[in-house]
């Protein structure tokens, strides 16, 4: 997010490193989806971390995009958005399977499942990317809408993995 400011208040490289920072955002939700979802026996957790995965890559992809030129900010950002969706799939379950523990606090919980649901927003870009859509200009309301997931990602996310990592002690 700071980058994005400096980017819009400075110019320069600061796009760049946003672009960058979004890929690795995606790169570490599939590194923590596997590290910490429990128990990993049952289908929802499977299903969590096969969403966290392909979330993480294609949260990559979208950082690729804009990147290397291949498409303009805004289709990279609904594929960014479709990524964050995937990966708000994983925080909801693995959340939702924490409920009935001990393990963490009733507020951490619902604070992660509070993030999942605005990340799972990202969904409403889909229809976005499948008709490659690079003007929010021409993008409908609902797709424009799928963009509210970054609310979940870039603010209620990083509080989320702040306060885990508090509770592990990391």
């Amino acid at each position: 997010v700071a980058y994005l400011i400096i980017f819009y208040a400075a110019g320069g490289p600061f796009g760049t490193a946003n672009d960058v920072a979004n890929g690795l955002v995606g790169l570490l939700s599939m590194a923590l989806a596997w590290l910490w979802i429990s128990p990993r026996t049952t289908l929802w957790s499977r299903v969590g971390i096969a969403a966290a995965t392909v979330g993480g890559i294609v949260m990559m992809i979208g950082s690729i995009l804009i990147i290397f030129d291949i498409t303009g900010w805004y289709l990279a950002g609904l594929v960014s958005s479709t990524g964050s969706a995937l990966i708000g799939i994983w925080l909801l379950v693995a959340n939702r399977l924490q409920r009935h523990s001990a393990r963490l606090p009733r507020r951490l919980i619902m604070l992660g499942m509070t993030s999942a649901i605005f990340m799972i927003l990202g969904w409403l870009a889909v229809p976005g990317v499948i008709a490659r859509i690079d003007d929010p200009q021409l993008a409908p309301w609902f797709v424009n809408a799928g963009l509210l997931s970054w609310m979940g990602t870039y603010l209620l996310y990083p509080v989320w993995c702040f306060w885990l990592s508090r509770r592990y002690g990391g």
